[in-house]
């Protein structure tokens, strides 16, 4: 065996002989992908661009949830950061009724 057979070998298909169709992307109910592109637009100056692409970023929540996601939280701690939230939310809400 040569060094370009060796070489190849890992791309070798052993599916006898038929190519496998690429897989598919299943969307799950719930679940958005996170692929957010941007474009430049014409003569569109690059800074402006990357300003766009760092809007689309934060209206998807998409770098909160890397935030979040970044280390485990216990459902317990999870329930309790909601709850407190919460009260906060209803706090306010009174407060702004009273006035």
């Amino acid at each position: 065996m040569s060094y370009r057979d060796r070489k190849n070998d890992r791309y070798r298909d052993y599916s006898g002989g038929r190519r496998r169709e690429p897989t598919k992307r299943v969307k799950y109910p719930g679940k958005r992908t996170s692929h957010i592109t941007v474009v430049p637009k014409g003569d569109e100056h690059i800074d402006k661009t990357i300003r766009r692409f760092i809007r689309k970023v934060k209206k998807s929540g998409l770098a909160d949830e890397y935030k979040k996601r970044r280390f485990y939280e216990k459902p317990s701690t999870k329930e309790r950061r909601r709850k407190l939230r919460r009260e906060a939310t209803i706090r306010k809400a009174n407060e702004k009724s009273a006035n």
